[in-house]
């Protein structure tokens, strides 16, 4: 990954953002969505200018990792939310330690800010990768665009202030995977099976129009800009 050039986005960036999360989405496993829901999640050309409004937002911090005069991935930090909306890599990218550099430079955006805990609303197939970097699973969340249910995974980490990480790059140890005041993790099947309790869904009604979940849920706008979530691979 030595020829990967990491910088902040610029608005001229949008329409190359834009096909980078259309692709990502397209490529995911459709075992774990349908066509149906794939359509539905990618952003559409309409979406450009917002994305580039959001983009020149100071609410947002957006990186780039630029090869070869392209851009391979890019993600998006929400500040006031305190959350990754997305990181998505091009499918040419993928396995290169693209979407692990860019969640770096997300969160060292984060402790600058002043975040100590992050959050992330991740694709399913995700889920590895972010529990590989330190995040551990919350609940499922699910998010309608254009009439189509699509379900997402809510992840969080601590950033400590120091420029540690928390549990460091891997995965926390055995009894330490959720320090929230009760200590006990959520199960994380418990959204999908019978008899579970139900999949909460996500109001973000304040959020521009490009940032909407039930417009970009990736990693991203978070869930609905860039999203959380995105087709990340390490």
């Amino acid at each position: 990954m030595s020829d990967v050039r990491f910088r902040r986005a610029r608005p001229e960036d949008a329409e190359e953002i834009l096909s980078i999360k259309r692709d990502a989405i397209e490529d995911l496993e459709h075992w774990q969505y349908s066509p149906e829901q794939v359509q539905a999640w990618k952003p559409k050309d309409s979406y450009a200018d917002t994305f580039a409004e959001a983009i020149d937002d100071d609410r947002f911090v957006v990186h780039v990792g630029e090869r070869e005069g392209r851009i391979a991935g890019y993600g998006a930090l929400n500040v006031p939310d305190e959350r990754i909306d997305a990181v998505y890599v091009h499918p040419d990218h993928h396995g290169q330690g693209v979407a692990t550099a860019l969640v770096k430079q997300l969160e060292l955006s984060a402790r600058f800010q002043g975040i100590e805990e992050i959050d992330i609303v991740a694709a399913r197939n995700a889920v590895p990768f972010y529990e590989s970097v330190g995040y551990w699973r919350l609940d499922d969340e699910v998010t309608t665009i254009d009439d189509v249910d699509v379900a997402f995974v809510r992840m969080r980490k601590h950033v400590d202030a120091d420029g540690g990480h928390g549990w460091g790059d891997a995965a926390a140890p055995d009894g330490e995977t959720d320090p929230r005041e009760d200590g006990e993790r959520p199960d994380p099947g418990a959204g999908d099976a019978p008899g579970g309790p139900a999949i909460p869904r996500i109001p973000d009604p304040d959020a521009p129009d490009w940032f909407r979940l039930e417009e970009w849920l990736d990693a991203g706008d978070v869930d609905a800009l860039f999203e959380s979530t995105e087709d990340a691979e390490e």
